[in-house]
């Protein structure tokens, strides 16, 4: 491969490529991310992360097939919705997203959140159906539960490495208090206005690895409560002109030198080369851009605003009586 993309050991003794090509999209992903990913398979990417709910996996599919690479270099990253979380539905989707790839295995199979809503159905039009109070509410399957039918499907061959998303401490704890096989991977949103500075030492003391997801604050994304512009700040345009380097490859190589993956997403080819390099970044930089996240902190993926009020698994939406 072309680039010398860092790698990291995961706690099942797996090799993990910390650059990895992220594929969420709006409607026109999946024809979008097709184009997309091959151009990122020609660049050098082999890491590709997906998720059912994305609709891409079928995209991502073919772009492998068509790009003649072997499937033991590609290491393929989906993850179980939260309709599939009851014990009988994890197997089923793991087949089902694993049929749309057209492969026989994943590299990794994540939990995409932690709370479980009632199964409509595996068809995408059954996964996000909401009440007439714009909510989807949630049920009583204990994360144990989910994630003993995933650790099953390690035992099977279906998977070789199975993680969270979206977890807190808290979470983690008591995943880890019960589980058989540790989680490998939390995935879950880091950029400067959400640093992640206690979650991040928490998963390296337990050798767990963090993705981040919107390493770059999801500057597509336009919210009142939720939008911000790092790429914007001034200090990381200061830093970008230190560096020699783009305000994205300065915000993802913030992410790379803390010791996690980073997942950027790009339909330009242009853009997915430049995402690729990876470069050294002086420990003062690093600390200043982490104050970004101490003096404010903004999460851009709200699974309220996405799902409805009774999805606060954060607590941020608490109203005081």
């Amino acid at each position: 491969m072309a680039h010398n993309i860092p790698i990291k050991r995961l706690n099942n003794g797996t090799d993990f490529q910390l650059i990895g090509f992220g594929t969420f999209g709006g409607a026109d992903a999946p024809e979008a991310v097709y184009h997309a990913t091959k151009s990122a398979l020609e660049i050098g990417y082999r890491h590709l992360d997906t998720a059912y709910y994305y609709k891409t996996e079928e995209s991502i599919g073919k772009a492998i097939r068509e790009s003649k690479i072997p499937r033991e270099e590609i290491y393929l990253a989906t993850k179980l919705w939260q309709t599939f979380h009851r014990p009988e539905h994890v197997r089923p989707a793991c087949e089902r997203s694993i049929k749309d790839l057209g492969f026989d295995y994943l590299d990794q199979y994540l939990m995409h959140w932690p709370m479980a809503w009632e199964f409509k159905g595996y068809d995408h039009d059954k996964i996000t159906v909401k009440d007439e109070n714009n909510d989807i509410k949630c049920i009583d399957v204990p994360v144990i539960d989910t994630w003993r039918a995933m650790e099953q499907l390690v035992k099977d061959g279906l998977v070789r490495t199975i993680g969270v998303s979206n977890f807190t401490i808290p979470m983690l704890e008591d995943l880890l208090s019960q589980c058989e096989i540790p989680p490998a991977i939390n995935q879950v949103e880091i950029h400067p206005f959400m640093p992640q500075e206690e979650l991040l030492a928490y998963c390296n003391s337990k050798n767990i690895t963090l993705t981040a997801f919107s390493p770059l604050g999801n500057p597509g994304f336009r919210s009142a409560d939720h939008s911000i512009s790092i790429l914007e700040e001034p200090t990381v345009l200061e830093m970008a002109k230190k560096y020699n380097k783009s305000p994205v490859q300065v915000l993802l190589n913030w992410g790379l030198n803390r010791g996690y993956a980073v997942i950027p997403k790009s339909v330009k080819p242009d853009r997915i080369k430049a995402n690729l390099e990876h470069f050294k970044m002086e420990a003062q930089d690093i600390e200043t851009l982490i104050e970004f996240g101490r003096k404010k902190i903004v999460r851009t993926c709200d699974p309220v605003y996405l799902f409805g009020i009774s999805n606060d698994i954060f607590k941020e939406h608490q109203t005081s009586v």
